[in-house]
């Protein structure tokens, strides 16, 4: 037994002579980082965004008067006719407005009746000379008063008939009811949207764009829409980019015209529409935001080769900034592999080690530290 113990002793004291007598090099630190391989600029410039399949013409509908709804005549979704009663309000006390004014037409007309008998009779008196001109005038200046109220009681007339013929809204043409916002029973202001009416001629998609995409999305030429319900790509063109953005989203609502839609196609239905930027510089590569490191005004990555598992760090040139990568001008080659989390502590030629940022179960996270071809993108 004190044998077994004295071999221990001097394995155990072997080793800390060797420890002791080992150079700082064969204990390098190796730091962990995730890393990734850059591609050509044309497949880094792609952006997606979500939308919703909407009419390009969405109309809404509403009173051309006040009042209170006595009915609600369609329901979403609901295909309508041109002249398709939509909604009515009640209509009784436009009614009443209408008789009232076709009463003080009545009474217009009559004065007008009267004023001219009494003008002849006039007439005759002049002849005869029993009253001067100047009272015939008068008498005739009567009459066309009497006549221009009648007007302006047939025109009064005619506002109440159209008053009351407002009371039903109808659909100027045929579509589809997108959206109701008012029910039966509910007082309205006149201009006041009831329903909305969708013309389903033509389709497109509504998407919102963030503000720090903006000025890349202006540079797009080729729009792809894909619905989230089937596995097809059809081709769109912008119609429409907001000029100002939403005060409470911030972002720019944008409008993707469908250029070769069918009838699979339904309003309402997701999509998400895809991009690419007219102006992609070949030499141009979008890196993630954790991979730009910032020194005395200076911007640099750290490139990684692949042989030795060391790092070089090495200047760049900042093209433009977004949410959440940097576009590189100068500074970088496509398939050079760079580190995108770490950079902080890194030093000039210092041995790494991969991370794999979604291990396979019962794989390690840190790979090791052994020389590769190529590396995938985190």
């Amino acid at each position: 037994m004190n044998s077994c113990h004295f071999r221990y002793a001097l394995l155990a004291g072997s080793v800390l002579l060797a420890a002791c007598n080992a150079t700082p090099s064969e204990y390098q630190d190796i730091r962990p980082v995730r890393t990734t391989v850059l591609h050509n600029a044309q497949a880094a410039s792609l952006q997606v965004y979500a939308g919703e399949i909407r009419a390009r013409y969405e109309i809404p509908l509403s009173f051309r008067v006040a009042g209170k709804i006595s009915a609600r005549l369609v329901e979403v979704g609901q295909q309508v006719q041109a002249g398709q009663d939509i909604a009515r309000l009640e209509p009784s006390d436009y009614g009443l407005e209408a008789s009232a004014k076709r009463a003080q037409l009545a009474g217009a007309e009559s004065d007008l009746r009267q004023q001219e008998l009494d003008l002849n009779r006039y007439r005759e008196l002049l002849q005869q000379q029993f009253i001067s001109q100047a009272e015939f005038d008068r008498r005739q200046n009567g009459v066309n008063v009497a006549r221009e109220k009648v007007k302006q009681a047939q025109a009064d007339l005619g506002v109440s008939s159209n008053r009351t013929q407002y009371t039903r809204l109808s659909a100027e043409q045929a579509g589809i009811i997108s959206e109701v916002y008012a029910e039966a029973g509910q007082v309205v202001q006149a201009g006041q949207a009831v329903a909305r009416l969708a013309i389903p001629s033509e389709k497109e998609v509504k998407i919102s764009i963030p503000e720090s995409r903006l000025a890349h999305f202006k540079q797009a030429t080729a729009f792809q829409v894909r619905l989230w319900s089937r596995d097809k790509v059809y081709q769109g063109k912008l119609r429409e980019l907001a000029p100002q953005a939403d005060p409470q989203a911030r972002t720019y609502s944008a409008r993707i015209q469908i250029l070769n839609p069918d009838q699979e196609i339904a309003l309402g239905m997701s999509a998400s529409v895809a991009h690419v930027s007219s102006s992609t510089d070949k030499t141009a590569f979008a890196i993630p935001l954790t991979a730009l490191l910032a020194e005395k005004q200076q911007q640099s990555v750290w490139v990684l080769d692949g042989k030795t598992l060391t790092v070089k760090k090495r200047a760049v040139q900042v093209q433009r900034l977004e949410q959440q990568q940097v576009w590189i001008s100068q500074g970088l080659q496509a398939g050079e592999e760079i580190v995108t989390a770490g950079v902080h502590l890194l030093r000039e030629g210092q041995k790494v080690a991969r991370v794999d940022a979604n291990p396979a179960p019962g794989k390690p996270a840190l790979l090791a530290p052994q020389p590769v071809t190529e590396k995938a993108a985190s």
